[in-house]
């Protein structure tokens, strides 16, 4: 798959699972939708590879612990759900 193809899905869809051997392996949605799911403000986190327990990440002129990262990591992944889900209800592609 091309990045060609990948647009032309966007196009048609806000979110693009691609599979690696039958398995989801990544998500890609299209900026719009992007920037509703983390609140209109695209940031640049510094991830650290966890080896210091206190480690922090640096965002903007705050910090954020990891976790609390960690935990809008999944709100993000469970909105990307839901809206998957919605959408393959829309297409009647939901068994």
């Amino acid at each position: 798959m091309d990045i060609g193809e990948l647009k032309s899905m966007l196009k048609k869809s806000a979110t693009v699972v691609i599979l690696d051997n039958g398995e989801p392996s990544f998500v890609v949605v299209n900026y719009d939708t992007y920037k509703e799911l983390v609140g209109g403000v695209a940031q640049e986190v510094k991830i650290t590879n966890g080896s210091e327990p206190s480690a922090r990440l640096r965002q903007g002129s705050g910090e954020v612990k990891e976790v609390e990262l960690l935990e809008r990591i999944n709100k993000d992944i469970l909105a990307l759900k839901a809206q998957i889900e919605e959408e393959e209800k829309t297409l009647g592609t939901v068994e």
